[in-house]
């Protein structure tokens, strides 16, 4: 994930981008949301969860497919189609068995895990509800995926605690580059569940009261470079106008005189989207969801227009960078560069 050599994958082009968040699924209200509130919205609250509402996930056109999906694949397929179909001016001709899809989670669907143990608990292995075991696994919400949009392609899912997403997007670059897709679909899910937030609540220190739990899901319908596409997604690229980091703190950070340092170091303003989405292990799908609304609006989203920015803001933005700061000290990153 690191800025690779002149071998480095080619980028792929967003051709089409679905999104069910807290902040809403139509893409332009989450926009006109992230503008107009400030990036330290709450920072203060009380540890809780940012949740979907269950109305964005009451589609009729799917609603009968999906009678014993649980939350996590209803949010993913629901955030998948709107992002197939939205591609759909650029890949109307394109034949099911030639679109691959990848599906990023860190957690997968721990709720109906949890459920699933329950049953065991109360009504022995050989009496707990298969339902909830076939729901458990994580490529649940791929395998619906490709049958509700009827892709007959390859399928992946691809469960990690850090990079979960970063590697999708590189996995999504090497089908494209190798064509064995003409079309991939390449998305993000997590959700919030009660033994998540039990365990959130007992382990955070008290001074983490500004980081709250989120669920959500987002997929990009990704093209080869050549595509005419909203923008360009890289991994492990650099050379931004943008930082997009997972740490509230680190945002904050650099917008006071004390992170005066790194802002001369950057150059370039820092942001982050934690504070809208929540926290979660596949954030960077969300941050990439920011950064790609910041470059079609031609601005920084996410950041008060009031206060100044280090560097200053740049009269265009063209291209914005995720950085995922890992456990072992390194650093993941996607570039976003604007078509």
């Amino acid at each position: 994930m690191t800025p690779a050599s002149p071998e480095r994958l080619p980028p792929a082009s967003v051709l089409g981008i679905g999104a069910v968040t807290p902040l809403g699924r139509d893409l332009e209200t989450i926009a006109q949301r992230l503008a107009q509130e400030p990036m330290n919205a709450n920072r203060d609250a009380a540890p809780a969860a940012l949740t979907v509402d269950e109305a964005l996930l009451a589609d009729a056109a799917i609603a009968p497919r999906l009678r014993r999906a649980g939350r996590l694949e209803r949010m993913a397929v629901t955030a998948a189609r709107d992002a197939w179909l939205s591609a759909q001016g650029s890949s109307g001709a394109i034949a099911p068995q030639d679109v691959g899809v990848i599906v990023a989670t860190g957690l997968g669907p721990h709720v109906r895990t949890f459920r699933f143990l329950d049953g065991i608990l109360d009504f022995s292995d050989a009496s707990a509800s298969p339902t909830d075991f076939s729901h458990s696994v994580h490529n649940v919400a791929a395998a619906y995926i490709t049958e509700i949009l009827q892709l007959r392609s390859r399928s992946c899912t691809i469960a990690d605690f850090e990079t979960a997403f970063e590697q999708a997007v590189q996995l999504a670059q090497c089908w494209l580059a190798e064509e064995s897709c003409q079309r991939v679909l390449v998305g993000a899910v997590e959700e919030v569940g009660e033994v998540m937030l039990h365990v959130l609540q007992r382990m955070l220190p008290p001074t983490a009261g500004g980081c709250r739990a989120g669920e959500g899901a987002v997929f990009l319908t990704l093209g080869p470079q050549k595509c005419a596409g909203q923008a360009w997604i890289a991994a492990g690229a650099d050379g931004a106008d943008l930082d997009i980091v997972d740490e509230p703190e680190l945002a904050e950070l650099a917008r006071h005189p004390s992170g005066q340092a790194r802002a001369e170091a950057t150059a370039r303003p820092v942001v982050t989207f934690s504070p809208f989405f929540g926290t979660m292990a596949t954030s960077s799908a969300f941050n990439v969801l920011g950064g790609l609304l910041s470059l079609s609006h031609g601005r920084a989203l996410g950041i008060a227009p009031r206060r100044s920015q280090p560097g200053g803001t740049p009269a265009t933005l063209v291209k914005a960078m995720t950085i995922k700061r890992l456990f072992n000290g390194d650093m993941a990153s996607l570039l976003l560069t604007k078509a």
